[in-house]
């Protein structure tokens, strides 16, 4: 298998295919091998509408971009009722298209990709709609989206939009250029962000342009660079240092460098005394401020008011722990040239507890407290964190099972569960082993990392499969398809 140039950014491969060594795995949307030479990476930006006919038309771009997703959910939906159950695929929603010049040159304001980008978003909800049915899950039929549900438009290629970062002729400054939209004021901030990129031979590819609020007066630009090069770095404790880690709720981060317990003591990672002052005082003001909204039973300006500045203060908190988290990976990644990691599902984690009312939860109080402190530990974040960093530092991330690693004892390997004496010791029974519960975990993840580097580098260090590209069509015969759709002789469901 060959390094793809321009690998995905937040996926890898999949994990249900990924391949096993030993206890862990070399794969997944959260794990590297530290071979990849580029990479893809999205840079994000603020901005507003530079005069109020722009914001008209920014908005008038994501009605439009709407009505086309709505038009082509409507459209797959008609042909699988109708008695021949035609199937629509994605091209020949495509070829659509070029039908909508002469009749909907609205539509076409700002080019083809706008148009693409909403009939992509339609096929991959059917996509994920059939893994769910086929993985048994909550299937979750694709819907129709309404004005408060739509908030995104994108260019899924550099088409109808550019990046003049040294300006032009008749704007000195930078900008981006949007076709139907004109030109878009980058600060000096943005601008810098962009050419780190380029410098390192990044090419951008994609935009997404977002909605920021409901009236339309600010907005988020995102630029996709493709092949921007890695800058492999040498780890600080030695090519042969592994690090294990441990994520928790009162000790966030708990890692074990070394199998030898007294030249590793551990390393216990918090937020910050000023972090935690700071997050306790957005915590009581989104209380204060819900207390207050709960008194108003009829939606108006007041209460629109208190909701965006309840939203203000989530964003804000959610900021300050992604700053720490972003921190402590470069800490981690730095350090070590192989970090393990539990294979965690966080979403199952953080899952209500309030249950139906024919079978209601039980400590449904403990358990929202136990799934907030969970999110303010932000370890989703930190494992994404550590893993952007360690596929730009040429690092390799294992992720292991997490079943038993805080029961084990990391000295005998002994499975009991009063070892646990309490949340912050740990004693075994039969060895006599002592230590703080949540390094000994981390010892025990270290020790299934080490075994799964054993068993990688026993078959010989192969590369992880890189995903190939969605939009690729089948070479079929032209004749044989025209005569299969004519044999169906369906009437055809409405086109855009």
């Amino acid at each position: 298998m060959s390094v793809a140039i321009g690998t995905l950014s937040l996926v890898i491969a999949s994990a249900k295919k990924a391949p096993r060594y030993g206890s862990g795995r070399l794969s997944g949307k959260l794990y590297v091998d530290g071979h990849d030479t580029a990479v893809f990476r999205k840079a994000e930006i603020g901005f507003k509408p530079a005069t109020p006919r722009q914001g008209r038309a920014l908005l008038r771009l994501l009605d439009a971009s709407r009505e086309v997703y709505n038009a082509s959910l409507q459209e797959r939906r008609d042909a699988y009722e109708h008695t021949s159950q035609t199937r629509i695929a994605l091209f020949d929603q495509f070829k659509q298209v070029t039908d909508l010049r002469g009749s909907r040159d609205d539509v076409l304001a700002w080019g083809i990709q706008p148009v693409r980008w909403a009939m992509q978003r339609v096929d991959d909800a059917f996509g994920a709609f059939f893994a769910r049915v086929k993985d048994g899950a909550t299937p979750g039929y694709p819907r129709f989206k309404g004005p408060g549900r739509w908030n995104t438009v994108g260019f899924d290629e550099p088409k109808g939009w550019k990046l003049n970062l040294d300006g032009t002729k008749k704007r000195a400054t930078p900008h981006l250029y949007v076709q139907g939209l004109g030109d878009i004021p980058l600060s000096k901030a943005a601008a810098r962000q962009f050419k780190r990129y380029i410098a390192r031979g990044g090419e951008a590819t994609t935009l997404t342009l977002t909605r920021a609020n409901r009236e339309g007066t600010a907005w988020r630009a995102c630029v996709g660079f493709d092949k921007v090069a890695v800058t492999k770095t040498e780890p600080e404790l030695g090519p042969d240092s592994m690090l294990g880690i441990d994520r928790g709720v009162a000790v966030l981060v708990a890692g074990a460098a070394a199998a030898d317990f007294a030249g590793d003591p551990g390393q216990l990672l918090h937020h910050t005394d000023d972090l935690k002052q700071r997050l306790e005082v957005l915590r009581r003001k989104v209380e204060r401020l819900q207390a207050e909204r709960a008194r108003y039973e009829q939606y108006g300006n007041r209460l629109r008011r208190l909701s965006k500045q309840i939203a203000k203060a989530h964003h804000k908190a959610s900021n300050l722990v992604e700053n720490w988290a972003r921190h402590t990976a470069k800490q981690i990644v730095a350090e070590n040239a192989v970090v393990v990691l539990e294979d965690l599902n966080f979403k199952n984690m953080t899952k209500s507890a309030k249950g139906t009312v024919q079978d209601p939860g039980k400590n449904v109080a403990a358990k929202a407290g136990l799934n907030r402190s969970l999110l303010e530990g932000a370890h989703g974040k930190q494992a994404q964190w550590v893993r952007v960093k360690a596929e730009e530092a040429g690092r390799r991330i294992w992720g292991v099972n997490p079943a038993y690693t805080s029961q084990r004892c990391s000295s005998c390997t002994r499975i009991d569960a009063v070892g646990r004496v309490s949340r912050d010791v740990f004693y075994c029974g039969h060895c006599g082993h002592y230590e703080h519960a949540d390094v000994n975990a981390a010892r025990n993840i270290r020790a299934l990392g080490h075994a799964a580097e054993q068993a990688w580098v026993a078959a010989g260090r192969p590369l992880l499969e890189r995903p190939k590209p969605r939009l690729r069509r089948r070479k079929v015969d032209a004749a044989s398809v025209r005569q299969q759709r004519l044999s169906k002789t369906t009437t055809g469901p409405g086109r855009l």
